[in-house]
């Protein structure tokens, strides 16, 4: 007997399973608000805060890192640069960078202090260490990155006895050797690319206690500029600044033999001239070129450097500045750093003169 077959409820039509929701986790909102104030605080500061002020000090000298002649500048860095700086950075610093004047590039950067009025000067480098006088006594410096290896008490020979002046320490060239005075009066010895300092002999230390001094200031160091000055080492031919001809204002180059002839040098007119020199010795001469130190124009009280060809009278390269040269300093292969108030330049052997990108930092204040 037929019978009716049983029912069954119809099938329901396949479906995905839904994704879970993801919800924000729960600080989320608390913390966003905090990063975006943070990156206006910090950030917007930063923006709107000018560069520190850069002074350079007169004490550098050149050293050779990794077969590179580099200059070991001292400067100082007045204030910082946003929020982030002023909590992290001091606000006064100086500090020495290590910088190739062949190519700008900055080697390392270091702080040495924190006091506001505070100066250092480079007496010499070996191939470790370089040496600086400094207010708070002696800095050993290592040569590779800038660390500072012993200051003050820490060098060991001196300890206690150092002396807070730059006036208690001098290099002595002949013998290769920093000679420093203590507190009681002695004279103390320290090789190049040594960090103990030892007793000297007595003949030396009486030739070194007039040189040495623990009250003495420093003295004014020598004019970086002159109307005349010597060319090469071993010749008497010097370099120097005329009245220009027919009486036009202002001054040409000349070169002036032993017996007293002059020959022009180009036919360049300079206002308020005076040579740049090292020493007794016109910069640039080992690159066949003379560096002056002038007014921009007859109008224009303003400084220039100009860098002049003694082969062709041509002036090369000519760099605005705010002030007189503080000091000039030849190195090694002929190159001239030249520190101008808060401008430290190169004068290049292809006749450019460039400045120099010391003190420069970022975000952080990182100078590397």
């Amino acid at each position: 007997m037929y019978q009716t077959p049983p029912q069954y409820s119809p099938a329901m039509p396949y479906e995905s399973p839904r994704p879970p929701r993801r919800r924000l986790p729960f600080a989320l909102p608390f913390v966003l608000p905090l990063v975006l104030f943070a990156g206006l605080f910090f950030g917007g500061s930063y923006v709107m805060s000018p560069e520190p002020d850069i002074e350079m000090q007169p004490g550098f000298a050149f050293a050779e890192i990794d077969g590179r002649d580099v200059v070991l500048a001292p400067y100082e860095r007045h204030g910082v640069r946003g929020m982030f700086q002023m909590i992290t950075q001091d606000m006064f610093q100086v500090r020495l960078a290590a910088t190739d004047p062949a190519t700008g590039e900055v080697l390392w950067d270091t702080q040495l202090s924190d006091q506001l009025i505070w100066e250092a000067s480079v007496l010499a480098a070996g191939q470790r260490y370089a040496y600086l006088a400094t207010d708070s006594g002696l800095f050993v410096v290592e040569l590779a990155d800038g660390s500072v290896v012993a200051e003050g008490d820490d060098v060991e020979g001196l300890g206690g006895a150092f002396v807070a002046a730059r006036t208690a320490y001098a290099y002595d060239p002949e013998n290769r050797r920093v000679l420093a005075m203590n507190a009681t009066g002695g004279v103390l010895a320290i090789g190049l690319d040594q960090v103990v300092a030892t007793p000297v002999d007595a003949p030396t230390a009486a030739a070194w206690a007039g040189r040495l001094s623990v009250e003495r200031v420093p003295a004014a160091p020598p004019s970086s500029t002159g109307v005349e000055a010597g060319m090469n080492p071993g010749s008497t031919e010097r370099v120097g600044l005329r009245q220009a001809p027919g009486g036009t204002p202002g001054s040409v180059l000349v070169r002036v033999t032993a017996d007293g002839r002059v020959t022009p040098v180009g036919t360049t007119v300079f206002h308020g001239a005076q040579l740049v020199v090292d020493g007794v010795t016109a910069v640039g001469v080992a690159t066949g070129h003379v560096l002056v130190e002038h007014q921009r124009s007859v109008n224009d009280q303003g400084i220039a450097l100009s860098l002049v060809s003694l082969a062709t009278g041509q002036v090369t390269a000519t760099l605005p500045v705010d002030s007189r040269v503080d000091r000039a300093l030849v190195g090694p292969d002929g190159v001239t750093a030249v520190a101008v108030g808060d401008v430290f330049a190169a004068a290049r052997g292809d006749g450019r003169v460039v400045t120099l990108a010391v003190g420069l930092a970022d975000f952080f204040g990182s100078h590397q």
